[in-house]
């Protein structure tokens, strides 16, 4: 926008008393940029919260009542814009959008201004703080948000920003005019270092302590990794604050108690979704022989054990010639032992 709303809060508010401007002033941040509450500003003049409220009100009248045609004009933009944006817009970037960085609190006074219009809905657990011309703002975008966050649920995984509104908001019924406007007002879906989109309960979204850090990194590199060079890439990709370091000997024990991750080798770990099962080699070696369920070469019960532990073939075959557990036939082929139970 390029209208001059300063101008247009210099004209409103000339006829005022001083008083009243200098409230006017404060209360939306026009000296300071920073809003003061009626409590604030009614210290400052030995009166009520509720005094300065009615002072304000006042003015807010003598103002509507001495400028209709012009605020209709500034009402009209802001109307245009809210079509544009889905009928609502997260607060502090409505004021950017429409204020730049020196009008902003005059876009706030007159969004206040306009309350028989235009409704600013407090922020709650799930959303920020926002205004909207909707006839039901607050309901609207409750419900909205809702659907949105089960959407991502159904798609279990961080999304391209740009695949939002086909994959996630046009299936929620959101409008597309409405897909970021709902981004930028809520809590739950964020995006991530790499800009992908998700629900804040998720790791990849927003980690919480070593261990999701740590999921993060097996994610990106996709392969089994030695904890030491985890506790490394942990802050190599920025995953912890800066300036404070990762220690191996944390992400190890961390990794050892957690089910996510999987001990494949000696100090080496791997994601259990990737098809990594958790036991010693002898546990790996019975699983083998039980998915077999018939005598098996050495030579195939090995590859297959090699492809879930990070072991030396000789590893294997000390732990195949357990006679406690293992047994083989005549053809050289191993199946698994009868234990005598008491």
């Amino acid at each position: 926008m390029n209208a001059n709303y300063k101008q247009a809060y210099q004209r409103f508010t000339k006829s005022l008393s001083p008083k009243t401007r200098d409230i006017f002033d404060r209360r939306f941040g026009v000296k300071t940029g920073y809003p003061e509450t009626l409590e604030a500003i009614g210290k400052t003049f030995g009166i009520t919260r509720e005094r300065v409220r009615q002072i304000e009100e006042a003015g807010f009248n003598v103002i509507r009542k001495n400028n209709g045609p012009a605020l209709d004009a500034v009402y009209a933009e802001f109307a245009d814009y809210f079509v544009k944006n889905g009928g609502f817009k997260k607060e502090e970037n409505i004021l950017e959008e429409l204020g730049g960085k020196n009008q902003k609190p005059y876009v706030l006074f007159l969004l206040t201004l306009g309350a028989d219009k235009f409704s600013k809905v407090c922020e709650k657990k799930d959303y920020h703080y926002f205004w909207s011309n909707l006839p039901e703002a607050q309901a609207t975008v409750k419900s909205g948000l809702a659907s949105l966050v089960s959407q991502m649920q159904k798609i279990g995984k961080p999304i391209a920003k740009k695949d939002f509104h086909s994959a996630v908001a046009l299936k929620a019924g959101i409008p597309e005019a409405a897909s970021f406007s709902y981004l930028e007002v809520s809590k739950n879906i964020q995006p991530n270092k790499e800009g992908e989109l998700g629900l804040i309960s998720w790791p990849e979204i927003k980690p919480r302590g070593v261990k999701d850090k740590a999921f993060l990194v097996f994610k990106k590199h996709g392969k089994p990794l030695h904890f030491t060079k985890v506790a490394e890439l942990i802050d190599r990709l920025e995953y912890s604050l800066p300036n404070k370091k990762t220690y191996p000997q944390t992400v190890h024990n961390e990794l050892i108690k957690d089910g996510r991750f999987v001990l494949v080798g000696r100090g080496t770990y791997a994601l259990s979704e990737w098809g990594y099962v958790p036991g010693t080699i002898k546990d790996i070696i019975m699983k083998v022989m039980k998915d077999k369920n018939q005598p098996t070469h050495k030579d195939e019960i090995v590859k297959e054990v090699l492809a879930q532990r990070f072991v030396a073939k000789n590893t294997v075959l000390m732990n195949l010639n357990n006679k406690k557990y293992f047994e083989k036939d005549a053809n050289e082929k191993y199946f698994l032992r009868k234990i005598q139970t008491a």
